[in-house]
Order: C-alpha cells, then structure tokens, then sequence
C-alpha cells in the first residue's frame, strides 16, 4: 500500500506523539507498506520500534514481533500502549485462558502488535491459528540473536523459516542495533529475505569514552574496580591526570557490571556494598521475583549498580546509565558493543570500561563457541532420520541424542548437501542412503573459523595503542575519518603526540574493497591501520596481515564489483 509523506507524519504526530522521523524510519517504513522485506541496523536510541509501531497502524494484517525474553515483551508490550498502540503478547507465563483472549484481542482488530518468542513459533497449532488472521508484519526484534544464539543454545531462532512458511511468508523486518557485515549476510541467509532493502546507519556513540584498564590476575579485578569507584581522583600512571569534563562524575551514577559468571556477579555486588555503594546482582538463575525487584529498584534509581551476566539488559530502556563495566572479557565486539552500548542511551556523557585480563580470553573462547559438530553428530543424525524415521526436528532430538542447536546446524549441513528438506516443520529424507563422512560441514567450520576470528578482534580492541573508536567502527564495517577521536583512553594519553597518519589507502587496500586471497578466498577491507590490513574474508571470518608481506607476496588481489 502506498501512502504520502503528509499522512505517514499525519499518522506519525497524531498516533505515536513525534512530529518528525529520525534518519532511516521513514525509509524502513515505506519499504514495509510496499510490502518489501527490510534489514535495518540502527543504533541505540534511533527509535527502532517505531517502525513496526507505525506500520502496523496502515498494514491490513496483524503485525507479529518475535522478541527475545519474556522481560523485554512486557517492557515493549508498556511502552507501546504508552504511546498510545494497543498491543498483546502471548507467552508461557500466560494461562491457557489469557493467551486465547491476548489472540481473540488481535483478531478483533484491539491489538495491531502481537509479541511471541520464537520458541512460540515453533508450535504448529499457534502458526496455524495466526495464519487465520492474517499476518502482513513478521518482526525479528534484535535480530543478531538469529546469529548469536541460535547455532548454541536458542535453536528456535533457526526454525524461523518454518514458522514464516506457515504463516504465508509476510513481510520480513529484521532489527538489530549492532551486526557486523558477516552477521547482515547471515541474517539474510538464514531468514530467507527476498531483496531486502539494508537500512544500516552509523555506530558511533560520540558521547560514550571508551577505556580499557588491563590486569594480570583474578585478584587484580577487585583493585581496578576499587580503583574507579572509591580511587578515582588517583590516576593511573599512563593515563591523564583527570578525565575530561563530565566524565568525572560517571561513576557517582547509575551504572552496570558484566560478569561472565553468576558467582563473579554476587561477588562483584558484595564488594561494591562493602565500598558503601547500593549494588545488587542479577542473573538467570536467581529467583523471578528476585530478578524483578532487583530490576525494578535499578529502574527506579533506589539501587545505582547491578552487576550482572548477560541476562540483563536486553531491551532495558533506562536512558541514564552513565557507565557500563565489563569485569570480564565478551566473546566478541558484537557483544560487548551490545552491551556496552546500554550507557548514555540520553546522549550525555557515559563511560565504558573494560577490565581485560589476557587469561580470560579462553574461557571467552568457550563460552562464545558453543560447539563443533563432528562427523559422528551426523552419523547419529542419520541413524535417527533413517533408522528410527524422526521427521521433525524436535523427534530427530530425542532420536539422536543430539542437542537441540546441534540437530539445526546438521539439518543445516545436510541441507546444503541436498539430503534433507524441511516444509511446515517436517523433514523429507530426499537421500535415504547417505554416506554421514561424505557430508560436508564447509558451513559449521566457516562459523568456527569466523566466531575464532571475532575473539582475535576483541583481544586486539583491549591490546590496541592507538583510537579505540574508530578500531570499533571499521569492526562493524565503518569507515572513521579520523585518525583520533579524543574520547578514548589511548587518545587523551597521547593527545600531546603528533597524529601519524598512514598514506591514504585507495585501490586494493581500500576500506570496503573487496579482495581475494589465495586460501582465504573473498572479503572486504575493513580497517587499514599503519603496516596492517584487516580484511573480513566470508570464509574464515577476520585476519589481520601485514602490509608489505601482502605487497610483497601480492596475497590480494582486486575484485570487480
């Protein structure tokens, strides 16, 4: 359906409250209404939302949002009919009674957003009752999870083609606030966009300080913290003597802590009451009711830190969280970004620190690789699809003995292989005799190789001697037009030192130019650094080369685009 700029800020200011879109939503929003799939990357606080919300007013089906946790629908579910849009969600938590009159409500036309998890969509009975409907919007509300969490432990996120099926293939959005030019390129793949348009604007945070404060041991840890809350006016011998304007204070706010562990979480809120800070902890496996007053009370201002694994935060609107603390290492720039991003959602001056210590980088490794499937996970696959004739994914599980991400990433594998193909959730053996050695696993090792790849990145974010800032952005496929940006720990130590620039790049070594390589095949330039060329090849994720070994050896080449 088409409509003109006059009635979508009509419907803007008179549905939602704003009298003008920021960059990108009318775009995105056009895109929807004419019935094109979108993938839009747009950073914290650009209103990504309000897309769906406005589209969903024009669109003549129900819109459906598929959203990560139950915690994050509730928010969204409030902030919605905050401004005014009428909207139900359908969860676990619901009895059975509540969730047919959450549908009802959606079917009367009551409610024009509907929020699910993806484990919801797994369930043929519920996809058949929504295709009554029926539904013009399928939204995947941060959608890097797609990429994250469903080759490990979220396997629910891959079955969403099959949901999508069942639903009659609408109108695909996928949103996300960080994903790198693999993640954009596997999010397409895996969703099955058609075309999309990709809505991806700027990273940058201007307002957040980037600093990252190295340690040699576990016990060191509780120094640094020590050292930023209560020995702040002590500075540190290669840093400045005090911390430019604002930042100053940062600390004496509102503030987060991520831990890799729940024991680091309770440890680190103990020595924070210690230090006479009001500080609790939040984890997965902490009580509900725990969970939500220690949520409520931070929300509320009545507790000023949470230290926290990563199960906090994910949609958490407080827009003046003036810093975020990682005590331990993220897997990826992707997740720390993610969550280093929930400060200064106000735009005020915010901090983002990171304690890095070299020895946390394998238990990083661990716990961001989920797995490597071998050739006996499909041999034990292809005893439960043949022998025992498993014809879903879930009956292939308990057939197999696999996991359940693992069954999704050899389905995926033997997909790709042409054995197997998946229509409304059921499986057709198309190849009953397959040999499980001959089964390629070129997919499962292109994602170790590039989720290796992300934790070499990480490791030279906290290593990097020169801008943080612009290391990050190029990370995420942006190009930084300058040398320094003046709000990082490593700029203002030098901010006295002459700025040496490298010769500008321009052909091969272009940032975004896409290049081959004799063994790693295909990629794009992403950062050009002094004598070091980064380059995100598709296969083997990042490598960092030196510049006058490729000029030397002639390792890339230019190709045509």
């Amino acid at each position: 359906m088409n409509a003109s700029s006059d009635q979508l800020r009509t419907l803007l200011r008179e549905t939602l409250g704003f009298d003008e879109f920021r960059p990108g939503q009318e775009r995105i929003v056009r895109g929807l209404l004419a019935g094109r799939d979108v993938l839009a990357v747009l950073p914290t606080g650009a209103g990504k939302s309000l897309v769906y919300q406005l589209a969903a007013q024009l669109l003549p089906g129900a819109t459906v949002v598929v959203s990560p946790l139950l915690a994050l629908m509730k928010d969204q579910v409030e902030s919605a009919e905050a401004l005014g849009v009428a909207a139900a969600t359908i969860s676990s938590a619901q009895s059975a009674g509540d969730q047919a009159e959450a549908l009802a409500r959606v079917e009367r036309r009551e409610a024009r957003l509907l929020y699910v998890t993806p484990e919801r969509l797994e369930k043929p009975e519920f996809t058949a009752a929504l295709a009554q409907l029926p539904v013009s919007l399928l939204v995947v509300d941060e959608a890097h999870c797609i990429s994250e969490w469903g080759p490990t432990f979220r396997p629910a996120y891959l079955a969403l083609p099959t949901a999508i099926e069942r639903l009659g293939r609408p109108t695909l959005l996928a949103l996300t606030a960080t994903a790198t030019p693999w993640v954009r390129r596997d999010l397409i793949e895996r969703l099955g966009l058609r075309d999309p348009d990709r809505v991806v604007l700027g990273f940058d945070r201007p307002n957040l300080f980037l600093e990252v404060r190295r340690v040699e041991s576990e016990a060191e840890e509780a120094t640094a913290l020590h050292q930023l809350f209560v020995e702040e006016d002590n500075a540190r011998p290669d840093s400045p003597d005090a911390l430019p304007g604002a930042l100053e204070a940062t600390l004496q706010g509102s503030g987060i802590i991520y831990t890799a562990t729940t024991r680091a979480a309770a440890e680190t809120a103990r020595w924070l009451r210690e230090w006479g800070i009001a500080a609790d902890y939040y984890h997965g496996q902490r009580k509900r009711a725990d969970r939500d007053r220690v949520q409520d009370a931070f929300m509320e201002g009545t507790l000023r830190v949470i230290a926290a694994t990563n199960a906090f935060g994910l949609g958490v609107d407080k827009p003046d969280v003036r810093f975020v603390i990682h005590r331990d290492v993220p897997p990826s720039l992707d997740a720390y970004y993610q969550e280093a991003g929930r400060a200064g959602r106000d735009g005020e001056p915010a901090r983002c620190t990171l304690i890095y210590r070299p020895g946390d980088l394998g238990r990083a490794a661990f716990l961001g690789s989920g797995g490597q499937l071998s050739g006996e996970d499909v041999a034990r696959a292809r005893a439960g699809l043949v022998d025992r004739g498993a014809r879903t994914a879930r009956a292939l599980a308990e057939a197999s003995g696999l996991s359940r991400p693992d069954v999704a990433r050899v389905l995926d594998a033997l997909a790709d292989a042409g054995i197997v193909s998946a229509r409304r959730g059921r499986l057709r053996l198309l190849v009953p005799d397959f040999d499980p050695a001959a089964v390629s696993l070129e997919r499962e090792e292109r994602r170790q190789a590039y989720e290796h790849s992300r934790l070499e990145m990480m490791r030279g974010y906290a290593e990097l001697p020169d801008c943080r800032r612009r290391y990050l952005l190029e990370y995420f496929g942006e190009e930084y037009p300058a040398a320094r940006c003046a709000y990082c720990d490593n700029d203002l130590a030098h901010a006295d030192d002459p700025v040496l620039l490298a010769p500008p790049a321009d052909g091969v070594y272009a940032v975004h130019a896409r290049v081959r390589h004799p063994s790693w095949g295909v990629g794009v330039v992403q950062r050009v650094a002094g004598d070091a060329i980064t380059v995100l090849f598709d296969a083997v994720g990042y490598k960092t080369l030196r510049a006058d070994i490729v000029e030397e050896q002639g390792l890339l080449e230019p190709v045509p685009t």
